[in-house]
């Protein structure tokens, strides 16, 4: 098989801590990595995620970053007409340095394909919580869904086409990724304990959605825009969230059905025959979401036609989320499919990541690179790394992405190289 890109991220604290360049003789020579990207907008979370402490990291033993940080400089002026602005670390360590251009510089010097990450979220939640709560989503009763920002708000869409656009004209990328947050998908609703069976996942996360997001003034006229009847269709889904709440603790004449259907064999489609609305539901949060990929996308390629768009698909169920593939295929240059089943134990013979890395490939198409990522961080072994990548010599993808050096030991960077050689896997010259 043969692949055209194996890629790798980095933070910026990892630049700050270790040198990149010594970051960068373990990637090429452990994995042949010849891609690396920044992920220069950061939500919080503690880093490492699946450890303890960091094993390669020579300053610290662990980091929380700050939430939703711009990590690269942008031109204020092009924001002026925005009501989110972005923000920029306040840590000594981190401000004042241009971690994007770091980055960049090293990877031209060593042919490599730079690009950068807008990751989960793009702007501190707590701030936007204080002072302008109306661009995070709304649940069904109206209350703010923390990190998930309205796609259908006319003041995050303008940010955000404004941030990827600023980010690649001010910055020599050939890529810029993204693993925004959608829609919020809700909670799959439980099976109750007491219950022999459990329910079918993609029935209980289908039922879960009307617990999420978004039910904004700004999501109702979208959809009235659109042709819904959103009034009538809110108010079907209220019904069917008393039902998907519904608990033997609280005065609720919904418990007794929510039982009987947690313990049926009713299909995904019963139930979007019996509750049409949360098909129409589904249908405008996919349009939603398709219509902003497409803005995102022009605004990237009228800066810099040449710079790719890629999205970075973190969901198991992402047509839950308002991710279409079919639909929004045309506003993707390429996909990285973060599935981390070797950081666990395997049980299933890495079958969930077959089956995620085959429906993407099936709506995008063979035209687009499909890339697969696996986990190079404690819990896998060398071992696990190599079946992880024999079975994706089967599947065709184009490439692979490390998820993530921070957490990576050498053992496992060289698996990487070790399985190419045993499964004739070969990484195509040239970018």
């Amino acid at each position: 098989m043969i692949i055209h890109e194996i890629a790798a991220s980095l933070y910026p604290w990892d630049l700050h801590d270790e040198p990149i360049d010594r970051i960068v003789d373990k990637l090429t020579e452990d994995s042949s990595v010849n891609s690396i990207y920044l992920v220069g907008v950061m939500h919080y979370e503690k880093r490492p995620l699946t450890s303890l402490f960091y094993t390669q990291n020579p300053t610290r033993k662990w980091y929380a970053p700050e939430d939703s940080r711009v990590y690269y400089g942008l031109d204020p002026a092009a924001f002026a007409g925005t009501k989110m602005k972005p923000q920029h670390s306040e840590r000594d360590f981190l401000r004042g340095t241009d971690w994007l251009d770091v980055l960049v510089e090293c990877a031209r010097r060593r042919g490599l394909k730079a690009g950068v990450e807008i990751s989960h979220t793009f702007y501190d939640t707590e701030k936007a919580m204080r002072e302008m709560p109306d661009v995070l989503q709304k649940d069904i009763h109206g209350r703010p869904i923390a990190q998930h920002f309205c796609c259908n708000n006319p003041d995050v869409r303008e940010y955000m086409r404004v941030l990827f656009a600023q980010t690649v004209k001010e910055h020599d990328v050939d890529f810029i990724q993204t693993c925004m947050m959608l829609f919020h998908q809700g909670e799959p609703v439980k099976t109750p304990w007491f219950l022999p069976n459990e329910t079918d996942p993609k029935l209980s996360a289908l039922l879960g959605v009307v617990t999420g997001g978004c039910f904004c003034e700004h999501c109702r006229r979208e959809a009235i825009a659109m042709g819904y009847d959103w009034d009538a269709m809110v108010e079907a889904l209220r019904a069917l969230e008393h039902v998907a709440t519904a608990t033997p603790y609280h005065h609720n004449d919904q418990c007794l059905s929510l039982q009987l259907l947690m313990d049926s064999n009713l299909t995904e489609a019963g139930l979007l025959l019996e509750y049409p609305a949360l098909q129409s539901f589904l249908e405008f949060r996919a349009r939603s979401i398709t219509s902003l990929f497409r803005d995102i996308y022009g605004a990237i390629k009228r800066v810099k036609p040449q710079v790719e768009f890629r999205y970075n698909n973190y969901l198991r169920y992402p047509e839950l989320a308002g991710l279409s593939y079919p639909h929004a295929a045309p506003y993707l240059d390429s996909v990285r499919d973060s599935d981390y089943t070797e950081q666990r134990p395997v049980t299933d013979g890495f079958a969930y990541k077959r089956h995620t890395l085959n429906k993407i490939r099936r709506a995008i198409g063979c035209d687009k690179p499909l890339l697969a990522a696996f986990a190079v961080r404690p819990n896998a072994t060398p071992q696990i790394i190599r079946d992880s990548i024999g079975q994706l010599a089967q599947v065709g993808v184009d490439g692979f992405s490390l998820g993530h050096y921070d957490g990576s030991t050498r053992p496992l960077l060289r698996a990487v190289r070790e399985a190419m050689e045993e499964y004739d896997i070969t990484l195509k010259e040239g970018l």
